[in-house]
């Protein structure tokens, strides 16, 4: 079975930005993993459905995107989880969370996904190091990075459909909002 997942993917500009990020600590504290992935803030880690329920999942967010507003998103600064995870701050991120609530929703009517698929809380970041993150690099990292500053914001008009194909994530569908 495939497998997806859904994030918000910052605009070109602020993608740039934060895939430099990912690519310092990369360099100075080999932690690559997050290269793998376009900079994103999830709304459903990743899940598999049947690849014969693709166009019921996707005429599904299709619909519901286009009965959401456009909201701004602020980045700001970073932080971390534990000694394992460095990511970019999201202020006021109460939209972020309303819309996983809404999306949690869809997939309980209408899909059938595994426990360890869904999640009932989140904390939205956009993740620059982590799972390969040694621990003896973590705190230099963190000295590095808990105090610079980062800042930056965009309108969220859409959200993403991920796709993984055996090698790596690629967006797949778009779900625009209604402006």
């Amino acid at each position: 079975m495939p497998l997806y997942f859904l994030a918000i993917i910052p605009p070109e500009e602020i993608s740039k930005r934060i895939k430099s990020l990912k690519l310092e600590i990369a360099e100075k504290y080999e932690a690559k993993h997050a290269l793998k992935l376009p900079a994103h803030i999830t709304l459903q880690i990743p899940f598999k459905i049947p690849e014969t329920e693709e166009g019921k999942l996707i005429d599904s967010f299709k619909s519901f995107a286009e009965n959401q507003k456009s909201f701004p998103l602020n980045l700001k600064d970073f932080g971390r989880f534990g000694q394992k995870v460095i990511f970019i701050n999201i202020e006021n991120h109460k939209e972020i969370i309303n819309l996983h609530a809404e999306l949690q929703q869809i997939f309980m009517k209408n899909f059938s996904l595994k426990k360890h698929e869904t999640f009932s809380k989140i904390h939205p970041h956009i993740t620059l190091a982590s799972r390969d993150l040694h621990y003896k690099q973590f705190p230099k990292a963190w000295e590095d990075f808990k105090t610079r500053e980062f800042s930056d914001s965009f309108s969220v008009k859409n959200f993403s459909l991920l796709k993984h194909d055996g090698k790596t994530w690629h967006i797949y569908r778009n779900f625009h909002f209604n402006q």
